[in-house]
């Protein structure tokens, strides 16, 4: 008999087939699931602690609740309900918010991200920091940051906020647009327009340039063409600009286009390899990584000059070797790290040559070296952490002096994001400010070495390390008294940021000038999108 015709035998078939179906289809139930487990990212969105002098706890409740429903409007997000969070820190009743703290909450959540975040109120300025954590571990902890200007502003910035956390999460860089949408980030190209004439004020001892339609972050003179003249050389966060004077007008030469995500942050023109003609020194980062470059003119075009990479770059003018390059590196503690090298002109580059001898942990802005005793022996000037000026004997080992006022105060900066041990302990990413400059130059020809300097007052203080919102400025002429360093001259009141300054021969006249280009005084807290250039004659 043929088995297949047995009713036994189609019975046990019938069930065998009836299970198998049943096992896979617990087996496609099980799969589907866990695809779409893996679909929105889970996102725990911590209380945001608040650093003030007033009682806002009441923003907490509203923050959440514009993060969460902004960063789940895609349906790519599922914000973790504050009630989970609330019971999870009930459970490990942390002492405080820390990054350490926020893996842990976010590992019993079985979330994707952590935001951990703070509010901080001056007065009546507001600052978003919030601290993106990825919970495996497999990207770097990343920042996210905002301003505003009074409390009736903060929450249209918290959802301008929330949607650069989203974009951040989804690997999706956005901005808000005009009117609320979201569109992808494009670089801005400011196509350079005619200059106009420098106006001449009579009675007020200055001249005014045009207003720059970008924010100079440095500035520099020297003949760049070989032409014999001078040119001015300025730099915005990713350009440069190079002017010509002539017929008392600053007319655009050539604007320089770097790329979009190079932040400049220091800039030096001079003939350091004494072929005839300047080389152009910038210091950049991309993110956080040291990418400084040198551009020399030749055959009608800037060319680079190829150095290693890693180096911050600064020339300072030696006592005993005239225009002379130098850098130092970052390190990986430390945003200026190891001995200060002087670079030598070596075949077609600069290649590092021996250690400047200056004390440990000098950073190579706010730097100046030079004998401004006239005891014949050089002294170092630099400032320090809270932008007082210290002379010190040349081997660094004696303090001569330090001034009780503070001068410089930059605006110039770069966040480290990456480094555990310069995250304070908000977990707020590190903030590191470039000095600005300080010139020694005997300018009356007395024999005497004076130091110029500027200084910056800030509305919200020098050290509040994520904003600084500058009011007003000026340029010292400080000389040795004998004792310490005195004030020989200043300028008069500069309203706005001092954002560099040189002393040359801009106008090709045989006499240098006191050169600063400066910004208008900031609104809310953004910075500026024009500054301007003073001339100053120096009689």
């Amino acid at each position: 008999m043929n088995h297949y015709s047995d009713p036994k035998a189609r019975a046990e078939k019938n069930g065998l087939n009836r299970k198998i179906g049943i096992i896979f289809f617990l087996f496609l139930s099980l799969f589907l699931a866990s695809v779409s487990a893996k679909g929105p990212l889970r996102v725990a969105i911590l209380p945001f602690q608040i650093h003030s002098a007033e009682n806002l706890g009441y923003l907490k409740e509203g923050v959440y609740d514009i993060i969460s429903s902004r960063l789940t409007a895609s349906g790519e997000i599922h914000a973790i309900g504050k009630s989970g969070i609330e019971r999870v820190l009930a459970e490990m009743r942390p002492q405080r918010l820390t990054e350490e703290v926020a893996r842990e909450a976010g590992r019993r959540l079985e979330a994707d991200y952590v935001v951990l975040g703070s509010i901080t109120k001056i007065g009546d300025f507001i600052s978003l920091d919030a601290r993106l954590i990825d919970i495996e571990g497999q990207k770097p902890p990343s920042g996210v940051f905002a301003q505003t200007k009074g409390l009736d502003q903060l929450m249209a910035k918290v959802d301008e906020f929330a949607r650069d956390i989203g974009g951040k999460i989804l690997g999706k860089p956005t901005v808000i647009g005009e009117k609320g949408e979201v569109r992808p980030k494009t670089p801005y190209i400011v196509r350079p327009k005619k200059s106009p004439a420098i106006h001449r004020q009579e009675g007020v001892g200055f001249q005014k340039s045009q207003k720059f339609p970008f924010e100079i972050k440095g500035l520099d003179i020297a003949d760049v063409d070989g032409d014999g003249k001078n040119e001015i050389v300025l730099m915005d966060n990713h350009n440069l600009w190079v002017y010509e004077y002539i017929d008392e007008k600053l007319r655009l030469l050539r604007k320089l286009k770097g790329r979009a995500n190079q932040n400049f942050l220091a800039l030096d023109v001079a003939d350091v390899n004494g072929n005839g003609t300047a080389e152009i020194f910038v210091t950049s980062v991309i993110g956080e990584n040291l990418n400084s470059f040198i551009l020399e003119y030749g055959g009608n075009q800037f060319k680079k000059i190829r150095v290693k990479n890693g180096w911050y770059l600064r020339v300072l003018d030696l006592p005993r070797g005239g225009p002379t390059l130098l850098g130092q590196k970052m390190g990986a503690e430390e945003s200026f790290s190891g001995p200060i090298y002087q670079f030598s002109w070596k075949g077609k580059t600069f290649r590092r040559d021996k250690k400047v001898k200056l004390p440990k942990k000098s950073v190579l802005f706010g730097l100046a070296i030079a004998d401004i005793t006239g005891d014949g022996e050089e002294e170092i000037m630099r400032f320090d952490y809270a932008d007082h000026l210290k002379v010190l004997s040349a081997n660094g080992k004696d303090l001569l002096h330090k001034t009780s006022s503070k001068y410089g105060g930059s605006n110039n900066f770069f966040d480290r994001e990456s480094v555990p041990a310069l995250t304070p302990p908000d977990n707020v990413a590190k903030r590191v400010y470039l000095p600005g400059r300080i010139l020694a130059l005997d300018l009356d020809g007395d024999g005497r070495v004076e130091i110029i300097v500027n200084k910056n007052h800030f509305a919200t203080g020098r050290l509040f390390d994520r904003v600084r919102l500058y009011e007003k400025g000026e340029v010292y002429d400080l000389v040795w008294d004998g004792l310490m360093l005195a004030e020989n001259w200043r300028t008069r009141e500069i309203p706005g940021y001092i954002a560099d300054y040189q002393v040359k021969d801009f106008d090709n006249d045989g006499e240098k000038e006191l050169v600063v280009a400066m910004a208008p005084q900031s609104k809310a807290l953004e910075r500026s999108k024009a500054s301007y250039i003073l001339f100053f004659e120096l009689f």
